[in-house]
């Protein structure tokens, strides 16, 4: 029987569960008009799948949809190419005009290629030694002068964060933010996993992008939605799990969709390998033993780039999570002055090892709190 969980591609279709509010929401902005979207959370709580099925949406509702992960391209050069690249192959008119791709970009020049098969696909390079701030903004625009005031799109950036490092002093942002504020006809989605330097680029007044667009900070699912999804899961492929033990699988790993994905697929792992039609708690905690032995070589890995002052941090938040780092909780684990607590809170949270939950810090992933504590 195929395993019914998914954490090594999207969620979608069958696997996508609760965000019925927040997609019905997304989907409602961008077919009404122009309107731009960051998305932001905590990592693995689900952002990347709610786009993925929104672009879904987006695509039947006859808007056409550009991806491009940011992290993936990670030099202006590369950037330029790829973007320009993939919006030409997605909203080019049919019966376009090539020669009036010369209007349009001025600092690339296109690069015809064969397939495999025989088919041809066009790229685009940089035609000078350098990409600098008119080569960007050519790009950026792009897509606008496509649909020539025809038709809408939507563009969507993941792990938008990473332009920082594309050109210096916020430099990408400045121009982009110049191109984009005259786009009529093409919406933007930002989304990333380090969420707190996101969020930091839309609603710092010094930042370029401040009050650019709205902002949708993607929590938690209901717990009830994680456990019923959890049963009907099992359900899909013929086996049942107990309600108490759908709901230590939820709570042993914090209610966190992705984590729910991959505990839910190491549990019905063992449960088909033993024949069995009904799960366990006994096979939930298995399961949970099994993955946090699987990425110890992982978490050592970690750990050797930490400073001692983070690392104490970590282990006393695997221990005890906390609301405030008083005096008598750093006292209980030898963690220092506030001053050097907050340095390391702050970097730990930037890198996504520690997030704020119900008011709490804890370390974002449970299994890492589980080696962190054995």
């Amino acid at each position: 029987m195929a395993n019914p969980f998914n954490y090594l591609q999207f969620a979608t279709g069958d696997q996508f569960y609760d965000r019925r509010e927040v997609r019905k929401d997304l989907l409602s902005r961008f077919l009404s008009g122009q309107t731009n979207v960051v998305l932001y959370g905590p990592r693995r709580y689900g952002k990347s799948s709610l786009v993925a099925e929104l672009v879904g949406d987006l695509e039947k509702a006859g808007i056409p949809c550009v991806t491009l992960d940011v992290v993936k391209v990670p030099s202006i050069d590369m950037f330029v190419s790829a973007y320009a690249t993939k919006v030409y192959r997605r909203l080019a008119p049919v019966k376009f005009e090539f020669r009036k791709l010369g209007m349009f970009l001025k600092s690339l020049r296109p690069k015809m290629s064969l397939g495999p098969t025989g088919e041809t696909g066009l790229s685009f390079e940089p035609s000078g030694a350098t990409v600098g701030p008119e080569a960007l903004t050519e790009v950026l625009d792009l897509p606008q002068k496509l649909l020539s005031g025809k038709g809408r799109a939507v563009v969507v950036f993941d792990e938008f964060q990473e332009v920082k490092d594309l050109l210096p002093n916020d430099g990408f942002e400045r121009v982009m933010r110049s191109a984009i504020q005259s786009h009529r006809n093409v919406s933007y989605i930002f989304l990333g996993s380090r969420y707190h330097m996101l969020r930091r680029m839309f609603t710092d007044h010094n930042r370029p992008f401040y009050k650019s667009a709205v902002t949708i900070l993607l929590g938690k699912p209901p717990v009830e939605e994680s456990v019923r999804f959890v049963i009907d899961r099992f359900a899909s492929a013929g086996k049942s799990i107990a309600r108490d033990a759908a709901e230590r699988l939820v709570g042993k790993i914090e209610n966190i969709p992705y984590f729910i994905q991959q505990l839910g697929f190491e549990t019905f792992r063992l449960a088909d390998d033993a024949h069995r039609k009904s799960v366990s708690s006994a096979d939930v905690d298995s399961a949970f033993a099994n993955l946090s032995c699987f990425n110890r070589d992982q978490y050592e890995q970690l750990m050797l780039t930490l400073s001692v002052s983070q690392k104490k941090l970590l282990i006393a938040l695997a221990h005890e999570q906390t609301d405030e780092f008083g005096d008598v909780y750093r006292r209980r684990y030898a963690l220092g002055v506030s001053s050097t607590v907050n340095s390391a809170k702050s970097k730990l949270m930037e890198d996504g090892h520690i997030e704020l939950s119900d008011g709490k810090y804890v370390v974002a992933d449970p299994f890492f709190a589980q080696f962190l504590r054995t």
